[in-house]
C-alpha cells in the first residue's frame, strides 16, 4: 500500500483510514524497538585535534544546564504525580502556538540532551550544577509527563500539545530522549511515547511538504520541512517492523528533499533514494545561490544552516545500524560551499560584502536584520565538523577542518572567559552543549569506523 505524496487536501478512503488507525493503536508488546549499540562509542581517541576541540566545548558549554533543568521542574505544577509542562499562563500575551512552544520545546530538547549525556558519560555534574543521580531519577518522570500531555494520550491539565506547527519536532526529540534511556522506562511510559511518535508521524502520510519557491528569499519553508522530517526519521528508525515504517521513511525522504531543493532540482531526473527528484519535489525552498531567507532577511546564514543537516539522525542511525537515506546529504556540498566561497556584493548587501565565512573565523552577516545570530557559533562549528567528517567540503577553497578549528577556538575562548571579542548567541540555555555533544559523538564514531555508511555520498553529488 503506497500512501505517500497524497495531498493533504485529498481525503484518504474511509476504509484505509480505519485500517491505518487500527495499526497505529498497536500495543507496546506488538512493537519492536531497534536497540542502540552503545558499544560502538569507544574510548576517546587521543590523536584527533577536532575531537579534542569538540570535547572541550562539551565541557565548557554545560555550565548550569542540570541545575536549570531541575529548577524548571521545581516550578512546574504537579498533577497526579505528573508534571504539567504544557500549562499556559492565561495572562500571557503570546499566541497559543508560541506559548506552547515555550512550554514543550525546551523540555523535550533538554531531556534528549541530558539523557544522551548521562548514557555516554559526558555529563559533568559539577559544571552542570546537579548530581547525575538527580537527573537520572527525574528523567523518566519528565518523559512520562511530556508524553502524557500530548493530545493522543489525553493530556494532563487544561492545555495539551500536538497536531501543531513544530510539534512533530518536539515529538522527535521526545522519542530520542526515551530511546536513549529505554531500559529505564516502564511499559506504560514506553507506550505513551510510541503513541506520540506514531500520531505525529502519521499526520504527514497524506500531507505534501510546503515549499516557498519565489518566496524563499523572505520566508523559506526549508527549516519547517527539516523539523517535520525529524519525527518521521525517528519513528521509522526506532520502531522496527512497524506497519508504517517504510511509509514514514519515504515521507522523511520527501520532506528532506523538499527542504534542500533549489529551482534547478524541480524537474531533475537525477535518482536519489531510488527515484527521480522530480517525483518527490513539490517545488523548492532554497534559492539558486544555495541560501535561504527568513523573517524578511536574505541571505539568512542562520536559517540556511538550520535547513540542510540532521546531525542527530546521523548519530542514532549509526548506533541502530540503519543505513542513512541519500537525501540526508543532498545539496549539502553546494550549501556548505556557499558559506565558504560565495561572495555577496555590497551593495546591495551589507558593507563590506564578501563571503559569510571570514578568514579570521568571524561571520559576515549580509543583511541588517538579526545580526546578533552571527554569534550562534554552534551552527557554524557543527556543520564544519560534519563537512570534514562526511566529506562534503571537497570543492571548498578552505576545507571544513580548518573552519572547525577557527570556529571551535572562538567558542572555547568565549565560554572559558579567555576572550570577550565575540558575543555568542543561542536559541536557549544548553544549545551549545546539545550541538557539541552530538557532533563529538559523531566524530568519535567516525574515527572508530562505526559511522553509518555514507558510501553513497560520492554518487549523489557527482
Amino acid at each position: 500500500m503506497y500512501l505517500t505524496n497524497i495531498s493533504y487536501q485529498k481525503k484518504a478512503p474511509t476504509l484505509v483510514l480505519i485500517f491505518m488507525m487500527f495499526l497505529s493503536s498497536m500495543s507496546i508488546a506488538d512493537i519492536q524497538i531497534r536497540p542502540l549499540d552503545w558499544s560502538k562509542l569507544h574510548p576517546e581517541p587521543s590523536n584527533d585535534e577536532l575531537l579534542a576541540i569538540c570535547s572541550k566545548i562539551v565541557g565548557y558549554s554545560q555550565n548550569g544546564i542540570g541545575r536549570e533543568f531541575l529548577e524548571r521542574i521545581h516550578k512546574t505544577k504537579r498533577v497526579n504525580e505528573l508534571l504539567d509542562f504544557g500549562s499556559i499562563d492565561p495572562k500571557t500575551k503570546k499566541n497559543r502556538r508560541r506559548a506552547m512552544e515555550d512550554c514543550i520545546r525546551p523540555m523535550t530538547s533538554a531531556s534528549r540532551t541530558l539523557a544522551l549525556a548521562l548514557r555516554t558519560g559526558q555529563y559533568q555534574q559539577i559544571s552542570a550544577g546537579a548530581k547525575k543521580d538527580e537527573i537520572k531519577k527525574i528523567l523518566p518522570i519528565v518523559i512520562h509527563s511530556l508524553a502524557k500531555d500530548h493530545i493522543t494520550n489525553g493530556g494532563i491539565g487544561k492545555d495539551k500539545w500536538g497536531d501543531a506547527w513544530q510539534s512533530a519536532m518536539w515529538a522527535g526529540h521526545l522519542g530520542q530522549a526515551a530511546w536513549f534511556i529505554w531500559d529505564q522506562l516502564s511499559p506504560k511510559q514506553r507506550q505513551l511515547v510510541v503513541n506520540v511518535l506514531v500520531h505525529e508521524s502519521d499526520r504527514f502520510l497524506w500531507r505534501d511538504p510546503p515549499v516557498s519557491n519565489k518566496k524563499s528569499k523572505i520566508n523559506t519553508r526549508a527549516e519547517e520541512n527539516l523539523w517535520d522530517s525529524t519525527c518521521l526519521m525517528v519513528a521509522s528508525t526506532m520502531l522496527k517492523d512497524h506497519p508504517h515504517e517504510k511509509l514514514w521513511r519515504e515521507q522523511a525522504i520527501v520532506y528532506h528533499l523538499n527542504a534542500v531543493a533549489t529551482p534547478r532540482d524541480v524537474n531533475s531526473q537525477k535518482i536519489v533514494d531510488g527515484k527521480p527528484l522530480s517525483k518527490r519535489l513539490q517545488g523548492y525552498c532554497i534559492t539558486k545561490d544555495y541560501a535561504v531567507g527568513n523573517h524578511g532577511a536574505y541571505p539568512h546564514p542562520g536559517y540556511t544552516a538550520s535547513s540542510f543537516l540532521n546531525h542527530w539522525a546521523v548519530f542514532y542511525s549509526s548506533l541502530a545500524g540503519v543505513k542513512l537515506p541519500e537525501s540526508l546529504f543532498y545539496n549539502s556540498e553546494q550549501i556548505y560551499k556557499m558559506f565558504v566561497d560565495h561572495k555577496w556584493s555590497s551593495p546591495p548587501y551589507e558593507s563590506p560584502g564578501g563571503t559569510i565565512y571570514k578568514e579570521n573565523g568571524g561571520i559576515y552577516w549580509p543583511t541588517p536584520k538579526e545580526k546578533e545570530r552571527a554569534g550562534r557559533y554552534y551552527k557554524w562549528f557543527s556543520q564544519d565538523i560534519l563537512a570534514t567528517t562526511i566529506g562534503f567540503d571537497k570543492t571548498c577553497s578552505i576545507k571544513g577542518d580548518v573552519w572547525a578549528k577557527k570556529h571551535g577556538r572562538i567558542i572555547i575562548d568565549e565560554l572559558s572567559g579567555k576572550s570577550n571579542q565575540v558575543k555568542l548567541n543561542a536559541y536557549g540555555k544548553g544549545t551549545f552543549f546539545q550541538k557539541s555533544l552530538v557532533i563529538y559523538l559523531i566524530r568519535n564514531l567516525y574515527l572508530n569506523d562505526e559511522l553509518a555508511t555514507v558510501s553513497f555520498y560520492k554518487r549523489i553529488i557527482d
